[in-house]
């Protein structure tokens, strides 16, 4: 299975998911020369006269069960006062078994279908009911060199109606008149070109269904009613099979350990999405964000690398591809746009992202993927990418001005280059509170830090500021393309993403290079030091241009101590500060700006919210720091947040409320899992040569079962004290404290 680690997509011929970002509910087929075919499944209600599609679906209801990308998909939703299931596995290179389960009283339409409909522009589709239970469809294409893609679907039970159509919403309109399609067979004429774009089929009672994907010919022999019979046996008993072995192999433990292994195996599985340009899987950042991208799947930049550096815990190819799929939309100048959303016009390319990135995170990410997968020939495919993003933020705009750095102090703050996005007649017409705004999106948004949180107000509707009008902490200046505001959230993470990709270099064997980075993550961490630091309040603080602390304290003030850099006399100071109850520590951890100011109280987004990125980024700092206790502290508290959710509601947030605990934002986000990333972390440590199992502060009878390690499993028992390594049944190894394991 891919968790293991083996999974190469091309060697398994069509890939298999719920690819369709508007349709969790569905199956996307992903051929490996680009063709595309498609299910998904509507419930709908008589007694209601409704039809559940995607615009209607409550993610709050959703139900996400055993997941691995490609091989297994669990998933089920609410409907009309009932519960509709649909679960699926792989049988072979081409082929799945599903079933659907459903109760009295709802039926179920599943729908035949080709994604993208832009593509039936140049090719065209015809799906055609071969026998009772037995439909096809053919994509007929001048393109395909080795004969027309097809699609087979076939079903344990007669459909109590079915019909093709060319027309989506004609065929849904039918249905609601008579309650069922029409129902049809192989010589029926659907339109006036002879074909069928779509094929709706109804079952008013659970059933089961296997799908095949070949070529025409293919098909042009059916199985008779024996053998399908068989198939259909078959497919049935590989899938509870399956089902056993996940939940025997799936990354898994006891306590939160339990929950935590169920997210880290779930998530990146529902949330992965087929890119079609490039033939690759990304993770989105979840599902109804595709409601607001045109039915298609967004990108975000930092959302992207985090989400690797969590998905390769459980499934490193990915992980992986969803790296790679980061550069893929990294513009020639290096910078990598806020976000992306491919095959959306005007989403991916200029005029909508290119003038701002986000969080400076992809060398991090690449050496935390890098030390899961150990695969170099990727590793360099990303370091090139993650060295140009780097360059990036003090190259020269054009004018001899550093694209992040107004001042010239070899420090970063945040902006927006208009011009790149609206050309430059545009930006000039483009309003100043706008500008102000967008360049709010390369960093915490509404954050109040810098911000007054007005940029959710529409800027059609604001007055046009001038660009000496202060929004709250900072101004936009125009002729730097940035806030008025060197960060410690971007200097931190760039000193970070110095060291990291010091540590790539070094991997690789580029030691000049290694060398390189590692003095540019001193300059930077020196800059932070002289300038960033308030002895006053014993506290590094955002800097304004003209030299003056912006004194909003935010979970960045203990950014610095990642850089390895914070003499000692100050770390003590901050670690005053981190620790006030009154401020940051406590029950929930760790809000987004202080307890005591002003903004804490809205709740808000960045405004006292808890985030996952934010509690990561004081994880990495307080074990910088050698503060192991209080590092474990954060790490199980996290935990504990994100495991109540799951186990309560099956969600993963997106944020949580700074007072309750309670979950906020979106209910099945890609970077909810960095809130338990912390304690495996705490648990299992990777490193190029070894890996270190155990943690003298967890708790006897602390259980982790199934840790993918080089493509094999290994189990973690603390006991006593004692720690204990398995791989299978067999004790490897049982010792105080840690274990430690070469690779």
């Amino acid at each position: 299975m891919e968790k293991r680690g083996q999974m190469d997509q091309k060697s398994k011929g069509t890939g298999y998911g719920a690819y369709d970002p508007l349709y969790p509910n569905g199956i996307m087929t992903a051929g490996k020369d680009g063709d595309l075919f498609g299910i998904r499944f509507l419930a709908a209600g008589k007694e209601e006269g409704l039809i559940l599609d995607h615009k209607d679906f409550d993610f709050r209801t959703v139900g996400i069960g055993r997941m691995e990308p490609e091989q297994l998909y669990e998933f089920s939703w609410k409907a009309f006062g009932t519960t509709v299931k649909l679960t699926w596995c792989r049988l072979g290179k081409d082929c799945l078994f599903g079933q659907v389960d459903l109760q009295d009283g709802v039926s179920v339409l599943a729908e035949l279908y080709v994604p993208r409909e832009w593509r039936l522009q140049k090719e065209w589709v015809n799906f055609t009911r071969q026998t009772e239970s037995c439909f096809t469809g053919e994509l007929i294409s001048p393109y395909h060199e080795n004969g027309n893609p097809a699609f087979l679907f076939m079903a344990n039970q007669a459909p109590r109606s079915c019909a093709g159509y060319n027309d989506r919403a004609k065929q849904l309109q039918d249905f609601k008149a008579a309650w069922m399609f029409r129902n049809v067979n192989q010589h029926d004429i659907w339109n006036d070109m002879g074909l069928s774009r779509m094929m709706g089929i109804q079952f008013e009672k659970s059933f089961s269904f296997l799908i095949k994907n070949g070529r025409a010919e293919d098909f042009l022999r059916l199985p008779d009613s024996g053998q399908q019979k068989l198939l259909l046996e078959q497919g049935k008993a590989s899938l509870f099979r399956m089902l056993q072995a996940h939940s025997e192999s799936a990354l898994t433990g006891n306590g939160t350990m339990k929950e935590i292994g169920q997210v880290f195996s779930a998530m990146p599985a529902y949330n992965a999405i087929y890119k079609e340009n490039t033939g690759r899987r990304y993770i989105m950042v979840d599902r109804p964000w595709a409601r607001k991208e045109d039915g298609w799947g967004i990108q975000f930049n930092w959302d992207t690398f985090l989400s690797s550096w969590a998905s390769s815990w459980t499934y490193p190819e990915l992980a992986k591809e969803n790296m790679l799929s980061g550069y893929d939309v990294q513009l020639p100048d290096g910078k990598i746009p806020l976000y992306s959303s491919p095959g959306a016009a005007g989403r991916s390319e200029p005029p909508i992202t290119a003038g701002r990135s986000q969080h400076i995170v992809q060398g991090i990410t690449l050496w935390k993927t890098y030390l899961h997968t150990g695969d170099k020939e990727w590793a360099c495919k990303c370091y090139e990418g993650a060295k140009k993003a780097n360059a990036w933020w003090f190259a020269d705009r054009g004018d001899g001005q550093p694209r992040r750095d107004a001042r010239k102090w070899g420090m970063l703050g945040f902006g927006y280059d208009p011009e790149a996005e609206m050309g430059i007649l545009g930006a000039s017409l483009q309003p100043y509170v706008a500008k102000a705004q967008y360049a709010y999106f390369e960093t915490y948004d509404d954050s109040p830090q810098w911000t007054s949180g007005k940029y959710f107000v529409s800027v059609a509707g604001m007055e046009d500021l001038t660009e000496e009008k202060l929004i709250d902490e900072s101004r936009y200046v125009c002729r730097y393309h940035m806030a008025d505001i060197y960060t410690l959230e971007r200097c931190c993470l760039y000193a970070v993403d110095c060291e990291s990709l010091s540590h790539m270099a070094r991997a690789l064997g580029r030691e000049e290079e290694a060398a390189y980075y590692e003095k540019k993550r001193m300059d930077m961490a020196e800059q932070i030091n002289a300038r960033m630091w308030c002895e006053e309040d014993g506290c590094y603080y955002n800097l304004k241009f003209d030299g003056t602390f912006s004194k909003r304290q935010s979970p960045d003030c203990f950014m610095p101590l990642m850089t390895g850099c914070v003499p000692k006399e100050r770390k003590e100071r901050l670690l005053q500060l981190l620790k006030d109850e009154n401020k940051f520590w406590g029950e929930y951890m760790i809000p987004s700006i202080a307890k005591d100011d002003s903004a804490f109280s809205q709740q808000h987004y960045w405004r006292g919210q808890i985030w996952p990125p934010q509690t990561l980024w004081t994880y990495l700092a307080l074990k910088r720091a050698g503060e192991e206790e209080l590092a474990w502290e954060l790490a199980y508290k996290a935990a504990g947040m994100l495991s109540k959710e799951w186990n309560r509601n099956g969600y993963c947030p997106e944020n949580y409320s700074g007072i309750t605990g309670e979950c906020s934002g979106a209910y099945h986000y890609n970077w909810g899992m960095l809130m338990g990333l912390p304690l495996l972390e705490e648990l299992i440590e990777f490193r190029e040569d070894k890996v270190i199992f155990g943690n003298a502060m967890a708790p006897d009878g602390t259980e982790l079962k199934n840790i993918p390690v080089d493509g094999q499993l290994y189990d973690l028992v603390i006991n006593g004290g004692m720690t204990e390594v398995y791989r299978g049944n067999i004790l490897l190894a049982k010792e105080k404290g840690t274990v430690v394991l070469d690779r």
